[in-house]
């Protein structure tokens, strides 16, 4: 059956059996998969996938249900434990759907997959590896997916948007004599395969530096100083501070530091994050928000500013707040003009951090890292990869001790982060 026929019938049968309001969510997913294992390719799969979400409102109380199968008797049997699930649940005024907006259909990304390129640009990897990195081993994945997500509610809201990108990811490990270094990795999602996959998003110079990493040494003392954050690090921890201190976690569970700051400086002037959903530099847009909105372009923090909770309907009920932006999903941060050689230059003593290990700060945002695949740096230049050490921080607290951000940026596909140079760190040995 159609797929829109399948949500069409089923919005109908829900409204009949007693829901008030009714929000439905189908997925199909489709993935061709090419991998290289050690050095040599030797596997293709393909993957599909399927999956529609029921949501029901009914007397001020919400329940949802998920299914793979949508034969009839797999979504009348949904039905019914839906229904059946909204009776014992606990009502909560701030359960709502979003309002009637215009139907619309958006399409964005290559309309079919190319193999050839797919297995010219993997072989050009491969071969570039064994000629330019031969100590590296390293394993390897190229693949191509299409997605389709239809969205329909019982306020007469119709999205469908169908997206398709080139998904990248490898991992590696140097090997020099009976040295070995840890292992490193490196992902992206591109829309088309026009340039090499080695030169895209620092992946040459990340498997540089795995080449040298097979010889550590252990920072000389602890000691207080700057760090600069590579752009997955970066990311990670932003993405962390959103959530923790601007999003639905932080405000639904009353631990946010800025519940009621929008307009205020909190952060520090150099900085400036904004959801772009529908950004042209991304691979993977995303044009309809979770809680069923067009989405949009917006600033979060602008020249540390607050300016929006990236909170969803729910939340923003809940809380007593405006719904304006719905959850941020693909985070850009604004670059700055200097270059990642210039920032090390201008660090006295410090870390460059390529990657870290963390776990989830406390309510106040203070944390610990474990820094991998870094480096010492002393007056001005690199000195040494060093050993595991750790980093002491709070997550606000670095955001607003920002000394510079870097011009080159990492592109995920779905974000676009910069290198930031934090002060005042806590770096010791483990």
């Amino acid at each position: 059956m159609d797929k829109r026929q399948i949500l069409t019938n089923a919005m109908a049968i829900l409204l009949e059996k007693g829901a008030d309001k009714v929000s439905l969510w189908l997925n199909v997913r489709t993935k061709e998969e090419f991998n290289i294992v050690y050095k040599e390719l030797n596997l293709l799969r393909s993957v599909e996938s399927q999956s529609l979400s029921l949501i029901v409102i009914k007397d001020q109380k919400q329940a949802t249900t998920n299914l793979n199968q949508f034969d009839a008797s797999s979504v009348a049997q949904a039905i019914d434990d839906v229904m059946t699930a909204v009776e014992s649940s606990n009502a909560d005024p701030a359960f709502d759907i979003s309002p009637m907006q215009e139907p619309q259909v958006f399409t964005d990304g290559p309309t079919q997959m190319d193999a050839d390129k797919i297995m010219f640009r993997l072989k050009e990897f491969t071969d570039t590896m064994k000629q330019d990195f031969a100590n590296v081993f390293f394993d390897a994945s190229l693949s191509f997916s299409k997605s389709t997500r239809f969205y329909l509610n019982s306020n007469g809201v119709d999205f469908e948007e169908t997206g398709s990108a080139y998904s990248f990811m490898t991992m590696f490990t140097a090997k020099i004599g009976r040295k070995m270094s840890s292992f490193n990795y490196t992902g992206f999602e591109i829309a088309d395969l026009n340039e090499a996959l080695m030169e895209i998003n620092f992946t040459r110079e990340l498997i540089r530096q795995i080449c040298e990493q097979t010889t550590t040494s252990i920072i000389p003392q602890n000691f207080t100083g700057d760090v600069i954050l590579a752009p997955f690090v970066s990311g990670e921890l932003l993405d962390c501070l959103i959530g923790q201190q601007f999003g639905s976690s932080g405000l639904l569970t009353n631990s946010s530091r800025f519940p009621d700051h929008v307009g205020q400086q909190i952060l520090d002037a150099k900085l400036s994050v904004y959801t772009k959903p529908t950004d042209s530099r991304l691979a993977n847009k995303s044009f309809v928000t979770n809680d069923g909105f067009l989405a949009k372009d917006a600033a979060i923090i602008e020249n540390g500013v607050l300016k929006h909770y990236p909170i969803g309907l729910f939340t923003a009920n809940k809380v007593g707040k405006k719904r304006t932006l719905g959850d941020a999903d693909n985070i850009v941060v604004e670059a700055g003009s200097t270059s990642l050689n210039e920032m090390i230059k201008s660090v006295k003593e410090g870390v460059l951090c390529m990657r870290a290990s963390f776990g989830q700060p406390n309510a106040n945002g203070d944390m610990s890292a474990v820094l991998k695949n870094s480096y010492y740096i002393k007056g001005g230049a690199i000195q040494y990869p060093i050993s595991e050490s750790m980093m002491s921080l709070n997550l606000i607290d670095i955001f607003n001790n920002i000394k510079d951000i870097s011009y080159e940026t990492f592109n995920t596909g779905s974000s676009i982060f910069p290198y930031i140079q934090i002060g005042e760190a806590a770096i010791s040995s483990k």
